[in-house]
């Protein structure tokens, strides 16, 4: 996927993984189920992303994207708000387990050993 240029068949499947992901963890959520679930064929899924450990890779960076978007629009929408409304709104962005930070938060905790090339998100 050159330049994160993907289809959209390949954006669907990416969500999907991120919301199985979310749920189940990484460890619990394997490729024979997203192929299934997404009714996406094998070899269509290796040409998407090559490995598991690379669709990890790219979800926790449109999460990551996500979460950037989040705080802009916090940022852009509450001009008029003090600094201290726009903070606690940024605060509850971090401290909602249901919301973008969850993945991520679950990323560092399981993917440590398991996929140590997928951790090149955070930096």
């Amino acid at each position: 996927m050159p330049n994160l240029q993907i289809s959209s068949r390949a954006l669907s499947v990416l969500d999907y993984s991120r919301n199985l992901f979310n749920l189940y963890g990484f460890q619990q959520v394997g490729v024979d189920r997203i192929i299934r679930e997404t009714n996406v064929a094998k070899a269509t899924f290796y040409r998407y992303f090559q490995s598991k450990e690379k669709l990890i890779e790219l979800c926790l960076v449109f999460q990551k994207d996500t979460l950037k978007e989040k705080i802009r629009r916090i940022r852009a929408c509450c001009r008029h708000s003090n600094v201290v409304d726009k903070l606690r709104k940024i605060y509850l962005l971090h401290v909602d387990l249901n919301g973008p930070y969850h993945l991520l938060f679950k990323a560092i905790f399981e993917l440590e050993k398991l996929y140590p090339k997928a951790e090149c998100w955070i930096n």
